[in-house]
């Protein structure tokens, strides 16, 4: 398939006026975080934190399948470095 061009209006509309809304690095943007969004994730990476030292009391990091497939993985990041 082959597209020689695209009709249409122009979609950016400092295209359209011919002039330009400003320099770049006059605009940037911002973020902001909630506080209960904040609360959140920490309580979310508490849990996961606590899942882990469960795991890790268990055992289940110890058993072959385990290791064998962070092997595996570390082999394959090896592997895409070289």
């Amino acid at each position: 398939m082959r597209i020689n061009e695209i009709s249409g209006k122009n979609l950016l509309p400092e295209e359209n006026s011919g002039k330009r809304s400003g320099k770049v690095e006059d605009k940037k943007d911002k973020i902001e975080i909630s506080g209960e969004a904040r609360e959140l994730y920490e309580a979310k990476r508490m849990e996961k934190i606590e899942e882990i030292r469960k795991k890790i009391d268990a055992g289940f990091y110890d058993s072959d399948s385990v290791i064998d497939e962070v092997v595996e993985k570390i082999y394959k990041l090896l592997k895409l470095n070289s």
